[in-house]
C-alpha cells in the first residue's frame, strides 16, 4: 500500500511537470481581458497578411503626394506635412501579435519596451512619401504621443527604416507631463514658419483638435463637415486594431471593466433581426 502511494505521487508529479494535468481555469476578469485582447485577431490577421492593407497604404500615400503638391501655401510661408507615426508611417502589429499569443492586455510598460526593442516596420509607401515631401519644396513633420523617454529608440527605428528628416525640430512627442491632444504641436509647426498642407494619420485625432476624445456620432459630424477635405487636407490609413474610435463607444468606456467593456462592444453592433 505504501509503494501504491509513492508510485502515484511519482506520476501526478510527472503529469504537473508535463503540463499534463489541466490548470485551474481564469478568473472571470481575466478571462474578460482574453476575450477583449482575442476580439482583435482578425484584424491583426488583415494587417499583417491582406494585399488589400498594403493596397490601401499605397493609395494613402499617392493621395498624399498629390494633395502635398497641389496645395497653395499661405503668402511668405512655407509648405508642410505633418503625420502620425504608429499605424500611420510605422507598423507596430507584431506588438499586437505579441499581446494576442501572451493573452497581455495594453500596458505603457510592454508598449515602451517594444518601443526600444526598435522593431516596428515601415508601412507601404511611408519612407518614399517622407523624402517625397523634403525633396519637393516642403518638410515634413512626425507628431506621435509616443513618450518622451522613448525618443531616442524612435529616432533610432526611424532612421534605420530610412525615414528623412528625423531631427528634434520635426519629431515631436508628447510631452513630458502633457495629454495627448496634439493641437500645440500642430501650432508649434505653424510657429516655425509653415503652413500645414496636409495631415496624414490612422485616427482622425491626428488631423485635427477637434474629435479628440469625443463619441463617435461627434467623430463622425466632424467628418461629414469636412468630407471634401478628405483625400485632400486630411488622409487617412485604416486602423481596425485600435484607436480613440474604441473609446468613443460610449461615455462610460474608458473606466470601464473588461467585462462591461465587451458588454459595449456588443450593445454597439448594429445587428440585421434575420426577417
Amino acid at each position: 500500500m505504501h509503494t501504491s502511494k509513492f508510485g502515484l505521487a511519482v506520476i501526478i508529479l510527472s503529469l504537473l511537470g508535463s503540463g499534463c494535468v489541466s490548470p485551474q481555469p481564469p478568473a472571470a476578469a481575466d478571462t474578460a481581458q482574453l476575450k477583449l485582447t482575442n476580439q482583435t485577431v482578425f484584424a491583426v490577421n488583415w494587417m499583417q497578411q491582406s494585399g488589400e492593407y498594403s493596397a490601401l497604404s499605397y493609395q494613402a500615400f499617392n493621395a498624399a503626394e498629390m494633395a502635398f503638391i497641389q496645395a497653395r501655401p499661405k503668402p511668405g510661408l512655407k509648405k508642410a506635412v505633418v503625420v502620425d507615426l504608429d499605424e500611420t508611417m510605422i507598423d507596430n502589429s507584431a506588438y499586437a501579435g505579441w499581446q494576442i499569443k501572451n493573452h497581455h492586455p495594453f500596458t505603457n510598460a510592454s508598449w515602451s519596451r517594444w518601443i526600444e526593442a526598435r522593431k516596428a516596420k515601415a508601412l507601404p509607401g511611408a519612407v518614399d512619401f517622407s523624402h517625397y515631401v523634403n525633396e519637393h519644396g516642403g518638410r515634413i513633420f512626425y507628431v506621435s504621443n509616443r513618450d518622451q523617454k522613448d525618443y531616442s529608440a524612435t529616432v533610432d527605428n526611424l532612421n534605420a527604416l530610412g525615414f528623412a528628416d528625423v531631427t528634434p525640430q520635426t519629431l515631436l512627442l508628447k510631452p513630458a507631463g502633457g495629454n495627448t491632444n496634439k493641437v500645440d504641436r500642430f501650432d508649434a509647426v505653424e510657429k516655425q514658419g509653415y503652413d500645414i498642407a496636409v495631415f496624414v494619420g490612422d485616427n482622425l485625432n491626428d488631423l485635427s483638435g477637434e474629435p479628440y476624445h469625443q463619441l463617435n456620432i461627434q467623430r463622425r459630424d466632424f467628418v461629414n463637415r469636412h468630407q471634401d477635405e478628405f483625400g485632400h487636407k486630411y488622409i487617412m490609413l485604416p486602423n481596425p486594431s485600435y484607436g480613440d474610435w474604441e473609446n468613443g463607444l460610449s461615455k462610460a468606456y474608458s473606466a470601464a471593466s473588461d467585462q462591461d467593456k465587451l458588454k459595449i462592444r456588443d450593445k454597439m453592433i448594429d445587428a440585421w433581426d434575420g426577417k
